[in-house]
């Protein structure tokens, strides 16, 4: 499974624990109006997340079902409970009674029956499949009777948010704040629901809503210092903050710190009361890039490192928050230890150039060996095998596209007398000078190969019989007036050659050779030093 995935897990079930902290708080509580409903929508929350985490991590298509299963316990009951709380939060509950709850959840009842059914589920999901081979959530295709428990959500939550704006509307000072609180926090997961259902499933694959959750409770966190709601203070204090895994620190208009959570004061290595009230230059002392972010920037966004052994990098976020006249009245400062990650960021990217490296010495390698394969040693012109490759090629190019194929066979005059009066090491010299001239003065689409002893092969494609004898010709007059240096002597050299030409003089590639090096023994035959054509 991907990292990404184990990411997605990991909050999935964090937001899924978070919940349900969240509502075994309230659970303590005395009752008021709509806590036992929100009790259990943050239950039902946390089992819509902990069953999508499930579905996520569980290898199998069966085991994804199951899950998928229990999901929607928590997908199709959150409306109805949500629904319940709102109308009993804003006193509008006299028409709910048993009867008028049971209808609220009809559709969810019929919803779910079809689910855990085996021969009706296909009229609520027509398809699942993974996202991926190595796991990952579901790719649904809605059934029949998906748009009914879709249709009825949205109209059950856009129901709580009307009643909420309509007391918003109503109140005023602290109350109002509360309904606009809760307003913005159920509309965040509703538009990451409806991007999830109108976007198509090759553009967006995964349910972001879950996801959301966690910006809700932040949200709260947030509202709980900007609009200071009443009565929400305990609940976004003690749930919400307290079990953010990150530093959380809250500071006032004035820049004195009035909050930090438990992670904070563990890894600042204070207790509260050395924190709260407290100048930050005091509190931060021996973290300065820190004290700058936030001294500095109402808001920001970027990674710092403090000091330690080792030193730790943190990522930072600082939010202001202002209230309804847009006056600021603190901030918020979220600092995430990222120092783990960024040393095995480190770690892959050293990797990454390492294996970079090891690839590109491997190429290099493997194009050196296929060269060597090709070439020979001696002259470092192609060797007989390519040309062999090569001459096929184009013979077959040349008759496809109808155009003119010569080659040019040579043959070094009076080799042996090179070895035998100064050795053979000056034989090689003059082999390599040959072949060194040759590949100087061919053109650029020609081929100079080494055929064998002090014989060399020139393929030439597209040139006329006409064209290759003359330029054999050239080669020849100019290469025997240019003495060869060894050893402070100045050594002359000729040679003959034989030139054929395809189609005329070979209707294969082999017959092409075997007139060309006719020819090139009429040459040797004709006194050597010469240059003829097959057929003169």
């Amino acid at each position: 499974m991907s990292f990404e995935w184990i990411i997605f897990i990991l909050i999935l079930l964090l937001n899924a624990v978070a919940a349900l902290a969240v509502a075994a708080f309230l659970a303590r509580r005395a009752t008021v109006p709509g806590l036992r409903a929100l009790t259990l929508t943050l239950i039902m929350l946390a089992v819509w997340s902990f069953g999508y985490a499930m579905i996520t991590l569980s290898p199998s298509l069966e085991e994804k079902k199951d899950w998928l299963r229990i999901e929607n316990i928590g997908i199709l009951t959150v409306p109805s409970l949500w629904l319940i709380f709102t109308v009993r939060y804003t006193r509008l509950d006299r028409w709910l009674n048993v009867f008028t709850v049971a209808l609220l959840f009809v559709i969810p009842a019929i919803s779910l029956a079809l689910i855990f059914s085996d021969r009706w589920f296909s009229l609520y999901y027509a398809s699942i499949r993974p996202v991926a081979e190595n796991g990952g959530p579901l790719i649904i295709e809605r059934g029949l009777w998906y748009p009914a428990a879709l249709i009825q959500a949205y109209v059950f939550n856009f129901a709580a948010m009307g009643l909420l704006l309509r007391r918003a509307i109503q109140y005023r000072n602290v109350h109002r704040r509360q309904m606009y609180v809760l307003i913005v926090a159920v509309l965040v997961p509703i538009l990451a629901n409806v991007i999830y259902q109108i976007v198509p499933r090759t553009s967006l694959q995964v349910d972001l809503t879950p996801i959301t959750f966690t910006f809700s409770a932040a949200l709260i966190a947030v509202s709980v210092f900007g609009f200071r709601i009443f009565d929400l203070i305990p609940l976004a204090r003690h749930t919400v903050l307290e079990h953010i895994p990150e530093m959380v620190f809250v500071v006032d208009a004035r820049d004195i710190v009035v909050d930090a959570n438990s992670i904070a004061q563990r890894v600042l290595g204070k207790d509260v009361d050395q924190i709260i009230g407290h100048d930050p230059l005091e509190v931060f002392r021996e973290w300065p890039q820190l004290l700058q972010c936030f001294l500095t920037d109402n808001e920001t966004h970027q990674e710092i490192q403090i000091p330690g052994n080792p030193p730790r990098t943190l990522e930072v976020v600082v939010t202001a928050l202002y209230n309804s006249t847009k006056r600021l009245e603190g901030r918020v400062i979220v600092a995430h230890d990222i120092t783990e990650h960024k040393w095995l960021e480190n770690d892959l990217k050293f990797a990454n150039e390492t294996l970079t490296h090891q690839l590109n010495e491997i190429n290099k390698l493997r194009e050196e060996l296929q060269e060597q394969a090709i070439r020979d040693p001696l002259t470092d012109v192609y060797n007989r095998r390519y040309m062999a490759e090569f001459l096929t090629l184009e013979v077959a190019r040349a008759q496809r596209d109808n155009t003119p194929f010569s080659v040019v066979i040579m043959d070094v005059d009076d080799f042996k007398k090179f070895n035998d009066r100064h050795g053979h090491k000056c034989g090689d010299v003059v082999l390599q000078k040959i072949a060194a001239f040759l590949v100087h003065h061919t053109r650029k689409g020609d081929v100079v190969c080494r055929f064998g002893g002090e014989e060399f092969v020139i393929l030439m494609p597209g040139a006329t019989l006409e064209a290759a004898y003359e330029r054999a010709e050239m080669w020849r007059q100019e290469f025997a007036e240019n003495p060869i240096e060894y050893e402070g002597m100045n050594l002359f050299a000729t040679f003959s050659a034989g030139v054929a030409s395809y189609p005329e003089h070979g209707a294969t590639d082999e017959a092409a050779l075997q007139a060309a090096d006719r020819a090139l023994y009429r040459a040797k035959d004709a006194g050597k030093n010469k240059v003829i054509m097959h057929g003169m």
